[in-house]
């Protein structure tokens, strides 16, 4: 009899428990990241280099790339509008992307797979200027040097992606636990610990 209280007792505790954690979940989801009433763009008025930032990205990177007034939302939190988003397809086009918001003077924000819970890879309302997102997704790639003992990865690539290619050579992903599922980038799993805590 004492046997099937102390059962039950955990049986209620557990599900008490769950129901906590369902409430949270729920709260998180909803929650947005502290702003004013301003977007990026009307924050202040654009300058010149600002206004021209746009069409100069698109004449270098092509119109495909590059997005206007783009709404960008946080896989679990934070949103707010970019000036641009901007997609570059190789190094030499995010490193000519990052000069040029650097020269108009705009806040830029790196993004990957946009698969974070921090929402630091979407802009945010309320900053002093206008902001630029730069997705890294599709600087993707990487290369085994030394035997297989290091590996050479471009921002972009997926952390479940590099350990599919890294199984060739008896090695495991820099990151083995958490969200690899979602297919987080390397530089992420770098940067925030995105993707699990085996950095």
């Amino acid at each position: 009899m004492l046997r099937r209280a102390q059962l039950a007792a955990v049986g209620a505790s557990g599900i008490g428990m769950g129901w906590a954690l369902a409430q949270l979940d729920r709260s998180s989801r909803d929650a947005i990241l502290p702003s004013g009433s301003n977007t990026c763009c009307d924050a202040a008025p654009l300058t010149a280099e600002q206004h021209e930032l746009v069409p100069r990205l698109q004449l270098l990177l092509g119109k495909d790339k590059v997005s206007e007034n783009a709404a960008q939302r946080g896989a679990r939190i934070g949103h707010g509008i970019a000036l641009a988003l901007v997609q570059p397809t190789s190094l030499r086009e995010a490193a000519l992307a990052l000069q040029e918001c650097a020269l108009a003077g705009v806040a830029v924000v790196p993004q990957g797979a946009n698969t974070g819970l921090t929402g630091g890879s979407v802009p945010h309302e309320g900053c002093d200027r206008p902001t630029v997102v730069i997705s890294l997704r599709k600087v993707a790639g990487s290369s085994a040097v030394d035997g297989g003992e290091r590996v050479l990865c471009l921002a972009g690539t997926g952390i479940a992606d590099l350990g599919k290619s890294l199984r060739t050579v008896g090695r495991e992903s820099h990151s083995v636990l958490g969200s690899i599922f979602l297919n987080p980038t390397v530089a992420a799993g770098i940067a925030f610990g995105s993707g699990g805590t085996q950095l």
